[in-house]
């Protein structure tokens, strides 16, 4: 185990994982709500604003779970321009 400074907070802890136990149970809500987002709502090449909007998780936690390999294969643009719910290139996706 090494003292590490959690990923969410900031605090330091000692643990072999990314965030402290106390933000773990934050971090594991928060994954529910993007996972169910993804579910739900996903368009291929929704921004990272637009997902933050819906569902309430910060820009920086966004981007550390969109890090994740479960997320890997899905397509998300950077910026924070509106899609188009209407197109024909619309794709869902199940997690």
């Amino acid at each position: 185990m090494e003292l590490k400074r959690c990923a969410r907070c900031g605090k330091f802890y000692a643990s072999d994982v990314e965030v402290c136990q106390e933000c773990e149970k934050k971090d594991l809500a928060d994954l529910s709500k993007l996972k169910g987002f993804f579910a739900e709502n996903y368009v291929s090449g929704v921004s990272k604003g637009e997902i933050s909007a819906s569902t309430g998780i910060s820009a920086r936690n966004l981007n550390r779970y969109l890090s994740y390999e479960e997320f890997s294969g899905i397509y998300i643009t950077d910026g924070f321009n509106s899609v188009n719910e209407n197109s024909a290139d619309e794709e869902k996706i199940s997690l």
